[in-house]
Order: C-alpha cells, then structure tokens, then sequence
C-alpha cells in the first residue's frame, strides 16, 4: 500500500484497488475513529453523493477502509470551497470542524469536487428537503488535431489550448481537461498567410501574442468585466494585427503576411469569442448545430443570404478571398467579439478552411451529434474531411462542457 498521510492523528494509506486505508492515532482516536465513522453512515443514508463510502469500520484496531474520493484540489477557490462545505450542512446536515480546501478533492471518477476527514465533524438533524449542492463548476475535455495539405510542404495551419489562471499561463497538449474554476481555458486555430514560409510563421506569432497577453484578460473577465472584456480581447487582436504588419514591412519576403483567428476564452458559464478571417466555431447544443462565427468573405455572405446554394459556395472561384484578416497589409481590421451563455451538454468545434473543404455542412453537424469523447469525435471529423479533400491544411479542436 502507498501512504497518503503519516501524521499525529492518523496514518493514511491507499491500496491497489484505489480504497483508502485509515488508521487513527494520538488523542481520542477511538472517539475520533467512532465519529467518523457514524458520520459517514449518516451520509451515506440521507444520500450524500460526494463524500467516501465506508467499506470496513475495525473499532478495537481505531481503523477504516473507505472509497477514494481522488486528489487534492489545491486551485479550488474559496468561494467555491465555502459553497461546498454549506451545501453539506445545508442540504444533508453535517458541519465540518475545518471546511478549508485542503479538504475538497477532486474526483475524476465522478467528474465533481469531495469532501473528506469527518473525524471531528457534527451531525445535525436530517434536513426535511434534502438536495443537491447547486452545480457551478464547469469543466471542459478537448482534444486537437493538425495535419498539413499536400499542395505545399509546410503547415501554415496553428492551433492552441491554454489555461489562465492565477499563477500565469500554461499551454497544453493535444489532449486534455481542465476546470474553469479559478483558472480559464483559451482554445484558438489560426489558419497563416503568405508566400514561402510566411503563412506558418503568421499563425504562430498570432497565438503566441494572445498566450502573451492573456493575463490581462483574465484579470478582467474574472471581475465579472464583460464589457471591458470585449474592449480587451479586440485590443488583442488590434495589438496582434500591427505586430504582423510592422514585421512584414522589415522584411521583402514576409510582404503580405497574415492570418485568420478564431478563439474562445471560456470562463465559468460563459464563452467569449474573438474571430477574423474563414476559420470557424461552431457549437452543438440540444441536438442542433450552428455556426456562431463569421466567415470574412463575399461568397460566404451571399450564401448566407439565399443568394447562392451551398454547393455553389463551394465551388465559388472567390470564395477564400477575405475582406477580414490579421496582418496582410489591410490598415484597419473589424473584427467579430462576442460573448454567450454556456450550457451543460454543449459541444463546440474550432476548425480551419481546410476541415470545411471535405465536409459539408450536414455531415459536419451529424459528426457532431455522436456520443462519445472529445478525442473521438476529433478523429472522426478529420478522417471524414481528409477523406474527401486533402488539399490545404486542416485543424481542428472539439470541445465538451460539463456542468458539475
């Protein structure tokens, strides 16, 4: 078995199923071991879901064995710390002697935060109407996925998943989740352009400017900010599209230089997004999937407007000429902020040009309708796409949310 904890007041050691091995030490342990144990009884009666099970109580061996409950939640807010401990004494009557956030966990298993260590704990009178803890932490799985094109050698193609939070930025890997309490998530695709190798170092000076920059943001949005948020997050983009503009004009071989955006910056119940160019976000939401951003382009526009079909769009000899970039040498960009609610359930793909070139617009939202993880419905949209059209470059991400 591995040790959890050694300490005064008792040993701590889990085995290889997982179940949690307590043996109480020092003062009191058999009033400690006794209480405990009738409290988590009492719990488990009243129907508490987020706290351990007890498996094997030994009393004259001041020893028990309950289910784990996961790993420590260091990051978890005290806010959100405090609402768990008074939904506890609130919805199934107990009061935990130290309701601090060393003692919240976070069960993967589950998908929900814990409470443990009732040793000390007070049972109340059963509540007539006991209930859930109200559900207001979110959390959110995503994969993403990059495979160049065989009209060139290089990908021009860049895509971003990153967590904000109080201690900085940290960029993730393909795959991943990530709680949206106390830190936020930004995902983002950028499709470059430009002759030689232009159009890739575009894209990655586009992300690279928004990790850069994305403390100050946070700050914002976390204050419950919204319209300085967006005042922000257009600032961003301003900042980015200069940056592109003033390199290229230091060097003849960058001439033309730019780049799509498409980012979102989730936070608790919110999406914010920040968009230029044709990369696109959709979102799928009670069974229904809609485009939310807009492509920067005439022909997009007139098929958005009855003018033309979809096939006609496709096939439009205009149809990847945009009026909305980063860099590129246009003076002044405009470009798409918005913010909207999140629900539990929503899914969301990012993706470039290069995705939407091999599936239409029905095949895309059937995709998205399919159970399954985020890595799945990835793989199963890049497949469908590359196997009708392996072209340009083609990155996605697929986003799940949850409300715990």
């Amino acid at each position: 078995m591995k040790d959890l904890k050694d300490g005064i007041r008792s040993h701590v050691r889990i085995d290889f199923k997982g179940q949690v091995h307590k043996t109480f030490r020092g003062h009191q342990k058999g009033e400690r071991c006794e209480n405990e144990t009738r409290i988590l009884k009492a719990l488990e009666e009243r129907g508490c879901p987020y706290v351990p099970r007890l498996l094997e109580h030994r009393p004259e061996d001041y020893y028990i064995v309950t289910t784990n409950c996961g790993q420590p939640a260091p990051d978890i807010s005290r806010a959100k710390s405090d609402a768990l401990f008074a939904g506890l004494e609130r919805e199934y009557g107990v009061s935990h002697d130290d309701p601090e956030p060393r003692n919240v966990t976070y069960c993967s298993r589950l998908g929900r935060f814990c409470l443990i260590d009732f040793e000390l704990a007070e049972l109340l009178p059963e509540p007539h109407e006991p209930g859930p803890v109200p559900r207001d932490v979110w959390k959110v799985a995503w994969t993403f996925l990059s495979e160049g094109g065989v009209m060139r050698d290089s990908n021009d193609d860049a895509c971003l998943a990153l967590e904000v939070g109080p201690q900085g930025a940290c960029k993730f890997e393909a795959h991943g989740e990530a709680l949206l309490e106390p830190s936020h998530l930004v995902l983002a695709v950028s499709d470059g352009m430009g002759g030689g190798s232009a159009g890739e170092l575009a894209s990655r000076l586009i992300l690279a400017s928004v990790k850069r920059n994305s403390a100050e943001l946070y700050e914002t949005l976390r204050n419950h900010a919204e319209g300085e948020g967006a005042s922000v997050l257009r600032q961003l983009l301003q900042n980015a599209h200069e940056g592109l503009n003033a390199l290229a004009l230091e060097d003849d071989s960058l001439q033309g230089m730019g780049a799509t955006l498409t980012l979102v910056w989730l936070s608790p119940e919110h999406l914010h997004i920040a968009h230029l160019g044709d990369s696109r976000l959709y979102l799928h939401r009670s069974g229904e999937t809609t485009q939310l951003t807009n492509d920067h382009t005439e022909a997009w526009c007139q098929w958005q407007r009855g003018e033309i079909s979809e096939f006609a769009y496709r096939s439009h000899p205009r149809r990847s000429a945009l009026y909305e970039a980063l860099g590129g040498g246009h003076p002044n960009i405009s470009p798409q902020i918005e913010s909207h609610a999140l629900q539990d359930g929503d899914r969301l793909l990012l993706c470039t040009d290069g995705i939407i070139d091999g599936i239409w617009e029905r095949g895309l939202a059937t995709e998205l309708a399919e159970p399954g993880e985020s890595a799945d419905l990835a793989t199963s949209i890049l497949n469908r796409a590359r196997g009708n059209s392996r072209n340009d470059d083609a990155t996605l991400i697929v986003a799940k949310i949850a409300q715990l």
